[in-house]
């Protein structure tokens, strides 16, 4: 892998994580429990 493809894919990654901690911030309280307890069933499994 060359560097420039390197650092164009820490880019993408960090404009994709960004994206989802936006989307996250503005879902409602309820939606995010969810998500919270499915991540934390899924890590422990």
């Amino acid at each position: 892998m060359t560097f420039e493809l390197w650092l164009f894919t820490i880019k993408r990654l960090g404009q994709t994580y960004d994206a989802a901690i936006a989307i996250y911030e503005n879902l409602p309280d309820d939606q995010k429990e969810a998500l919270k307890k499915e991540f934390e069933e899924t890590v422990n499994a």
